[in-house]
C-alpha cells in the first residue's frame, strides 16, 4: 500500500479525507465545477467528498453541524448571503479552509484578500486554472499535515493527528478511530493520551474515551457527536470540564466566560 517511496499511501490518505463544497446559486455553474473536479479526481487516483449547495446559508446551515470543509468554491453574487459575508463569518470564527471564489465580475479582489481567499477564478472557469487551484489546496494539506508514528499489529503506521476522531480503551490496548480508517493500536489509552500531548485537543470524556474537540460536532450530557456522525460516551463526572474547553476551542475564552 506504501508503493515505492510511501507517498502514493500518504497522498491517498489525505485524498480520502478531503471534503470539497461548492456554493453558487446557478446550477450550471455547480455542475461545471462537479465536472472538472471529478475529473481533477480521476487523474489524481483520490478519493475526496463533493457537496454542492445553492445558497451561502445552506452551506452555512451544513457547516455549523459538521465544520468538515476543506476547500470551498465560493461564488460571490449571490442572494441573501454573498460569498464575502459568508467568508467573513467563516473567518470569524478561525477555520481553516481554503476558499477560491468563483464570480464573473472582476471587481472584489481586496475583498478577496481581506478574507485570506486563496484564489480569485473568473467565470466562465477554466478546467486548468479549477485543477491548479485543486493542485495548490493538496499540496497545502501535504505540508500542513502533522504527522504521528503509531504501534499496530502490522507495525508503524503514519497517521494525521488533525484527522483523529476519538481513541476507545479495548482491553489492554485500543482502537484508533480516524476520518477515513480505524487502527487497532498496540499501545494503551493512556500512553496514547501521552503520545498526543499538546498536539491539539485531546481530552478524556470517560476513563476509556480519549476525542479530539477538534473533530466533535456537538457536545451533549451523554455524548459527544463527532464528524460523520459517530458518538463518544461523555460521563457525568467529565461532562462539565468537556463542555468548557469544546466553547473555548471553538469561540475563544473570551466568549466562553
Amino acid at each position: 500500500r506504501t508503493g515505492e517511496n510511501g507517498v502514493l499511501f500518504i497522498r491517498e490518505m489525505i485524498g480520502a479525507m478531503l471534503h470539497i463544497a461548492i456554493v453558487d446559486d446557478e446550477q450550471t455553474h455547480r455542475d461545471i465545477l462537479m465536472k472538472y473536479i471529478r475529473e481533477w479526481k480521476a487523474r489524481e487516483g483520490l478519493e475526496a467528498e463533493v457537496e454542492t449547495f445553492a445558497s451561502g446559508e445552506a452551506f452555512y446551515f451544513a457547516w455549523c453541524g459538521q465544520q468538515n470543509c476543506d476547500v470551498l468554491f465560493l461564488d460571490i453574487m449571490m442572494g441573501a448571503t454573498d460569498g464575502i459575508s459568508l467568508a467573513r463569518r467563516l473567518r470569524e470564527q478561525g477555520k481553516k479552509l481554503d476558499i477560491i471564489f468563483t464570480t464573473g465580475i472582476a471587481d472584489y479582489m481586496q475583498e478577496g484578500y481581506e478574507v485570506e481567499a486563496m484564489h480569485y477564478l473568473l467565470k466562465p472557469l477554466s478546467k486548468e486554472k479549477v485543477w491548479e487551484c485543486l493542485d495548490k489546496c493538496l499540496k497545502r494539506r501535504e505540508e500542513d499535515a502533522e504527522w504521528i508514528l503509531l504501534p499496530t499489529e502490522e507495525g508503524l503506521v503514519k497517521t494525521d493527528v488533525s484527522k483523529i476522531l476519538y481513541g476507545e480503551a479495548v482491553g489492554h490496548y485500543c482502537v484508533l478511530e480516524c476520518m477515513g480508517e480505524r487502527l487497532q493500536l498496540k499501545l494503551g489509552i493512556k500512553e496514547l493520551a501521552k503520545k498526543l500531548e499538546g498536539r491539539g485537543d485531546f481530552l478524556f470524556c470517560h476513563r476509556s474515551y480519549l476525542v479530539n474537540l477538534r473533530r466533535a460536532s456537538r457536545v451533549g450530557r451523554q455524548d459527544i457527536v463527532m464528524e460523520g456522525g459517530a458518538l463518544v460516551p461523555v460521563s457525568r463526572r467529565m461532562y462539565n470540564e468537556v463542555n468548557d474547553r469544546f466553547i473555548r476551542a471553538f469561540v475563544g475564552p473570551g466568549l466562553a466566560e
